[in-house]
């Protein structure tokens, strides 16, 4: 049945309650919780409030599928990637700190048709300096690895979902999470730093 199709009230963006109604670790532990999602300007903020502990995140929208990041005491930035044809990336990027300003980020120089990689970046902070550095970007099973040097040294992980790739990075445990949502339903997968295992967090909204 389509849900949309027959309910013209139901709701077919992230914004929302739900409940996560089924979910485990990358070590397979179940945990069950709610997920509030809110807009904020052109991205949104989700609060995950779990058995396993509370975290807050950001998060874009793209293709029906939300993309979101998160990390320890604010210190984590999220940057959405598209994939171009050419070897190149579009990136927008937020951290908590920037009040919900979106930065830019361009990356060149790869061989087209491949992801992984070594690439050339510049970008902007904050809308009023720019930087420029290196990215290598290098996949283990179906999560993605993610390096970058300009300057100060970050660590990352992607997840890729057709010609998007989502990242998040920052200090400690950071992680990504792409969600399928279908109306009434999110169908997730997620990633932390550092491993070659994914969770899983499916959602059913509530509100």
């Amino acid at each position: 049945m389509n849900i949309v199709a027959n309910n013209p009230k139901a709701k077919t963006g992230p914004e929302g309650t739900w409940t996560i109604t089924a979910a485990r670790t990358t070590d397979e532990t179940p945990y069950s919780g709610t997920v509030q999602i809110h807009p904020m300007g052109k991205i949104y903020t989700v609060s995950w409030l779990t058995t396993l502990g509370d975290y807050s995140g950001l998060a874009f929208f793209e293709d029906g599928h939300l993309f979101a990041g998160c990390g320890p005491n604010h210190t984590y930035g999220v940057t959405l990637y598209k994939i171009n044809g050419d070897g190149t990336l579009d990136g927008t990027w937020i951290t908590p700190s920037n009040n919900g300003v979106l930065d830019t980020e361009k990356a060149v120089g790869n061989t087209p048709g491949e992801l992984e990689g070594t690439y050339q970046i510049s970008g902007t902070i904050s809308k009023m300096r720019n930087y420029e550095g290196t990215l290598n970007i290098r996949q283990l099973n179906d999560i993605y690895q993610l390096s970058w040097s300009m300057g100060s040294e970050y660590q990352g992980v992607g997840l890729r979902v057709g010609d998007w790739l989502i990242t998040s990075w920052g200090e400690g445990n950071v992680f990504c999470i792409d969600y399928e949502v279908r109306s009434e339903i999110a169908q997730g997968r997620w990633a932390y730093v550092g491993d070659s295992v994914m969770g899983v967090e499916n959602l059913y909204r509530i509100s």
